[in-house]
């Protein structure tokens, strides 16, 4: 149980630092009232896109944080993986990280929050459980 624990924290530590770190690269040349504009106006989505760089970003978050999840399942989670610590790891930190994302700056910029905090929670558990998946995958030599 306490490895558990402490892969969790390892998961919503260094999940939350890339999403940040990444959420800030892809918006370093953006003006804010360029994101009105998204919404206020009628934009092409590759034009969104290419400006502000998301899905790139969102790519990385998404293999860094399988990265994770496979180191994390290789070396810290109780082996052989099972269903409860597989969910504890995705859905824990999704949820605990959603939520501070979506609280910070909520009365500055709640769209942008909340989209922010949407493509956290579901990048972190798509990468993490594709990440554990693939340990699991390794480890009872199904392929």
């Amino acid at each position: 149980m306490g490895m558990l624990m402490i892969s969790i924290a390892i998961g919503y530590f260094v999940g939350f630092a890339i999403f940040l770190w990444m959420e800030e690269m892809s918006l370093k040349d953006a003006d804010f009232s360029d994101m009105k504009d998204v919404f206020s106006e009628e934009i092409k989505f590759d034009e969104c896109s290419s400006k502000f760089s998301t899905v790139k970003y969102m790519l990385i978050f998404g293999i860094l944080v399988t990265i994770l999840a496979v180191l994390v399942g290789t070396y810290l989670m109780p082996q052989p993986l099972e269903l409860t610590s597989i969910l504890a790891y995705m859905l824990i930190p999704s949820a605990i990280g959603s939520l501070i994302i979506l609280l910070v700056k909520w009365r500055f910029q709640p769209f942008i929050k909340f989209v922010s905090s949407f493509l956290f929670g579901a990048g972190y558990m798509v990468a993490s459980g594709l990440g554990l998946g693939i340990v699991y995958v390794l480890s009872h030599n199904l392929l």
